[in-house]
């Protein structure tokens, strides 16, 4: 019994042994089935993937969390069965985990935003920016969050084409009776909103399209909690509203405004410019009574042009006793008046080469130096055509500077015998516009200028020819387009083909595309005429005075301390109605007053401004301007009322000078308003003092109360 028990055991021994081998083997197999990856050879279906379906919502899935064991626990039950086995995250695990559901959940939000498919897809399309976290407690202390959100809205458009032109015009040159161009436009509006934690905003909006400046707004607007001292802070466009009639607010400002609270008193703060303004308006008996002030400055440039260094040489003689206009009784009949073509127009154009000494006949109003020897036909002769060699009606002719080579517009030089220089001597136009009287430009026919309507720009061209008549005798300046002068010529080539040439018409240069103070032709643009920036002015309720701004507005000046002034003549050849100049008031001093309100001379004038508009003299009332009697009122003028060394033959040696001996020459006369530009007159500001104010009537054409501006913002 005991043998049998030994083999027994032995045999179980054997049978484990043999189990445990089996089992290795097997576990082997199997993962070497594992490793390997069976295919078809051939497909015959297709695969489906998985099939994810989302929870019912009979079970309830969420995290809980643990205080004492600090975990987060998740659960997913129906009831209150626990259908999976629960699992525990530590704090750090949990927020990973909500970091990472919330990537995947926006990036799934944006991509569905994208495509535009999805149900409240084009609401999250405004907004493809994320927000941003900052992990600062002091940024959260700050800005009450930590939180940082952009909203962008708006539009961009592009429009890009071609223009193609061809006008078989011949006044036109071959090469520009064709126009390519590109076409190109751009629309951007943009509105942006952005939020930094709870208390700071930022609004930006900007439109091309935008009418109004204001509209074009960036603010920076910081709000504490109620309990800070510091209510809230703007920067950017703010505005200050006030509900009192005594001290009125302001709109359109750009600067910082902050509102403070000291218990229960309130204060506000702004520091900003104004980039609006304020005018008061007063109407009266159907219209509206407006004002205007401006310095001597501020002349109206490039607008006024005298036709010829005659008209202007003669300006103050034939205005001495006006409403009398002691001019000869010479009359302008005709006139052309040619710019630069900005705007392409095809009608009424004519090739142009204009000469500023052209009619000329006095030395010093002539540009050309050295002056040639005998250029000067008639000295000191009345304007016309036959003064100088360079009359346009014998070009080619005997003493002649010009040739037909003049006529050709691209080689202009090839056709004066001298030497000249564009934009100095002469000037050329292609295509050239003529204007078009009382619709482009006001002719006083008596003073010999033109008021243009529009201003033209430092680079454009203005040239004339004119007609006139004095004694019964007709004179002429430049050529007009209708005198014989076609704009085309046809002429035998050298192969005997036939060549078409152009012919430009030989003008008056009234003004260069550079500007030259030294030239001639500068004097010609008119530093008389003011802008009061009215239309079609009336003479009731209009007045105007002169004021000398220094310590104080006053109506007359005051000799320089230890000096005294000379009398004064009033205009006048007789002695007995001498005044002192500090006892005349500007508006007389400056010989705008000296008729009464019927227009008849009164002595002494009567103390208002003389307003005379038929002919234009003291105003031009198709366009609102004020017109001095003085060429250089403020200039050679004063200069020549101040002057007390009892010699005025040296008057025109001592006025080129620097600086005068007299010292109320020296303060009161601004030389430099008309030997120089506008912005070089700035140099010498101080003498900017003269100030014309007044106010003028306008009334509504609809029945309205007009009040004096266009497109005006509310507020």
């Amino acid at each position: 019994m005991q043998l049998n028990k030994t083999n027994y055991n032995q045999l179980k021994s054997a049978v484990y042994y043999i189990s445990l081998a089996l089992m290795m083997l097997m576990n082997i197999s199997v993962f070497a089935q594992e490793n390997e990856t069976e295919q078809d050879s051939t497909k015959t279906t297709f695969a489906l993937g998985k099939l994810n379906m989302p929870n019912p919502n009979s079970i309830v899935s969420k995290y809980t969390y643990d205080p004492i064991l600090d975990r987060y626990i998740y659960t997913e039950k129906i009831g209150d069965f626990n259908i999976n086995y629960p699992l525990i995250l530590t704090p750090a695990e949990f927020q990973k985990l909500v970091l990472q559901e919330k990537l995947k959940d926006y990036y799934k939000r944006m991509a569905d935003a994208a495509a535009g498919q999805k149900e409240g897809a084009e609401e999250d399309q405004k907004n493809l920016l994320p927000e941003f976290y900052v992990n600062s407690g002091l940024f959260e202390t700050i800005f009450g969050g930590n939180t940082i959100s952009v909203i962008p809205s708006g539009y961009a458009e592009v429009d890009l084409g071609v223009l193609f032109s061809r006008q078989d015009n011949p006044a036109f040159s071959p090469r520009n009776r064709t126009n390519f161009t590109f076409d190109f436009d751009q629309r951007i509006g943009l509105s942006l909103l952005g939020k930094v934690g709870t208390r700071l905003q930022v609004t930006a909006n900007y439109d091309t399209e935008a009418t109004f400046d204001f509209q074009q707004l960036i603010k920076l607007e910081y709000t504490p909690t109620e309990d800070d001292i510091v209510r809230k802070i703007e920067v950017g466009n703010v505005n200050m509203p006030l509900n009192s009639s005594l001290i009125t607010g302001a709109q359109s400002l750009f600067g910082v405004k902050t509102e403070l609270q000291f218990g229960k008193t309130r204060v506000t703060a702004v520091f900003s410019e104004q980039q609006s303004q304020s005018r008061s308006v007063v109407a009266q008996g159907g219209g509206t009574l407006e004002e205007f002030e401006f310095f001597a400055r501020d002349y109206d440039e490039n607008r006024h042009y005298f036709l010829s260094h005659y008209f202007r040489d003669n300006y103050d003689k034939a205005l001495l006793q006006y409403p009398f206009i002691d001019n000869q009784g010479l009359q302008i009949t005709r006139v052309e008046v040619w710019v630069t073509n900005r705007n392409n127009q095809t009608d009424n154009v004519r090739n142009v080469v204009a000469f500023q000494d052209l009619g000329e006949s006095e030395a010093e109003n002539i540009g050309l130096q050295p002056l040639p020897p005998g250029f000067v036909n008639n000295p000191g002769a009345l304007p016309d055509n036959e003064n100088n060699d360079f009359d346009p009606t014998n070009i080619g002719g005997t003493g002649s500077l010009l040739t037909e080579a003049v006529r050709d517009i691209t080689n202009v030089e090839a056709g004066v015998l001298v030497s000249v220089n564009e934009g100095f001597d002469y000037g050329k136009l292609e295509a050239a516009r003529k204007l078009q009287e009382g619709q482009d430009y006001v002719l006083n026919t008596r003073l010999g200028y033109i008021s243009l309507n529009q201003r033209l720009l430092n680079d454009e061209v203005l040239a004339v020819a004119f007609q006139y008549t004095r004694g019964g005798e007709v004179f002429q300046v430049g050529e007009f387009a209708n005198d014989g002068v076609d704009a085309t010529d046809v002429s035998q080539g050298t192969n005997g083909g036939e060549v078409i040439n152009n012919q430009s018409l030989v003008l008056k240069m009234l003004k260069s595309a550079v500007t030259a103070v030294d030239q001639p032709i500068w004097d010609l643009m008119m530093k008389n005429i003011y802008d009061t920036g009215a239309f079609q002015l009336s003479q009731e309720d209009f007045r105007l005075n002169i004021f000398y701004t220094e310590a104080s507005p006053v109506n007359y000046i005051r000799p320089v301390e230890g000096t005294t002034f000379p009398p004064f003549d009033n205009n006048t050849p007789f002695t007995s109605d001498d005044t002192e100049i500090n006892e005349t008031p500007l508006i007389r001093l400056f010989h705008l007053d000296r008729l009464n309100f019927n227009n008849d001379p009164q002595e002494g004038g009567d103390g208002f401004f003389d307003y005379v508009s038929n002919p234009s003299i003291t105003v031009i009332p198709q366009n609102g301007k004020i017109v001095f009697t003085k060429i250089e009122p403020f200039g050679r003028y004063l200069f020549d009322v101040l002057d007390d060394d009892g010699n005025p033959n040296n008057n025109d040696a001592d006025y080129e000078l620097d600086t005068y001996t007299n010292e109320n020459q020296e303060k009161y006369v601004y030389d430099l308003l008309y030997k120089s530009t506008k912005t070089q007159a700035l140099d010498e500001a101080e003498k900017n003092k003269f100030q014309i104010k007044g106010r003028f009537k306008s009334s509504g054409g609809d029945g309205g109360i007009p009040i004096g501006a266009f497109n005006v913002p509310r507020g």
